[in-house]
């Protein structure tokens, strides 16, 4: 799939040779989507990135020889409907890390996704947080973290473990900016389970003795052959640990307040069918505090593969807010303007 580029670089030191590997790679994923719900009005734009965040990036490795390698991943988003980075228009704001790898395991030192947030997306959300994304009502405290250390192990009998520190590195107070968590889970043959936490600091040169926001997340799925079924169940606790995936107030009134106690459930299904996937998900948040604003996400997803490559997909989110909540249909570079959101679109990964 990806574009490969070999090439022989001599170590004049070592006075040898070694092979690095250098790929480049990406996704552009343009479409329609409508919005209604909203305050003011329906929403018909051409935007990016719904079933997937478009990307480039490049990938490296070398072979330094007795099981172990040196890697790099330099990946950026876009905002193919315009050419703008995302990311708040960082270049490489997505993935950008420079690591060993050996037979024990990983580290990588750079900007990385959390182990949570991989947790969210490649165990227990069969959409990936793009159309539909979980991260409209589940949103954790961190999903992506710069100046982070990630050691993650090789598999044990079907058991791996990964670690993430993330230095505040703010003068005077190691506290401030402070991040770490980690996963643990079991996967072989059909059946995957990983347990999650992640804990971010909130104090601030204002707020010295400020409590942390922590997240928790448990997820599983199971190959069945005709569908693959996966379930989530997340416990978020404290200031930031679930923030809002819209803010103002998109349906009016009196702007949401970001739960600070809330549970979450995520239920999910893919069904394949020759060329055609399927995918239903719904997710719950559950607002432990005074508010009670819950919401319930529907997503409905159908995509039909020309090749391994390309694909044209539809999908259609409903999210039900209570007491107020503002919670938006939105995908994984937009939040979305209503509760409803029907998208049509085109993928092509390079």
């Amino acid at each position: 799939m990806n574009k490969r580029i070999l090439a022989l670089a001599a170590l004049c030191a070592a006075g040898g040779s070694a092979a690095s590997e250098l790929a480049v790679y990406g996704v552009m994923d343009v479409g329609i989507s409508h919005d209604r719900g909203g305050s003011h009005g329906d929403a018909t734009r051409v935007t990016s990135g719904m079933a997937t965040q478009s990307r480039w990036g490049f990938k490296g490795s070398e072979d330094l020889g007795d099981g172990l390698s040196a890697f790099f991943v330099l990946e950026g988003g876009i905002h193919a409907d315009t050419g703008i980075p995302t990311q708040n228009g960082t270049l490489f704001g997505r993935t950008s890390i420079v690591g060993l790898r050996g037979k024990a395991g990983a580290v990588s030192i750079g900007v990385q996704d959390t182990p949570l947030f991989t947790t969210l997306n490649t165990v227990i959300d069969p959409l990936r947080n793009g159309i539909g994304r979980s991260n409209n009502l589940m949103p954790p405290g961190g999903f992506r973290a710069g100046n982070s250390i990630l050691v993650r192990s090789s598999h044990w009998h079907g058991i791996s473990a990964d670690a993430m520190l993330v230095a505040g590195e703010a003068v005077g107070n190691r506290a401030i900016g402070r991040q770490f968590g980690g996963s643990i889970g079991y996967s072989n043959g059909p059946l995957t389970v990983r347990l999650a936490l992640h804990h971010r600091s909130n104090v601030s040169v204002t707020a010295p003795d400020a409590g942390a926001a922590r997240n928790w997340l448990l997820g599983a799925n199971i190959d069945l052959q005709m569908a693959k079924v996966s379930a989530g169940y997340g416990v978020n606790r404290g200031v930031n640990s679930s923030p809002l995936n819209s803010a103002g107030a998109p349906f009016g009134g009196v702007a949401p307040v970001p739960t600070s106690a809330s549970n979450d459930a995520l239920l999910g299904v893919s069904v394949p069918r020759g060329a055609w996937t399927y995918i239903a998900t719904v997710v719950h948040k559950n607002d432990r505090t005074r508010f009670d604003q819950d919401a319930l996400q529907t997503a409905l997803y159908a995509a039909y593969a020309f090749s391994k490559r390309t694909d044209v997909y539809a999908a259609h989110v409903l999210i039900h807010n209570r007491n107020g909540a503002g919670y938006t249909a939105g995908n994984s570079e937009e939040a979305g303007t209503g509760n409803r959101q029907l998208a049509l679109g085109l993928r092509h990964r390079f």
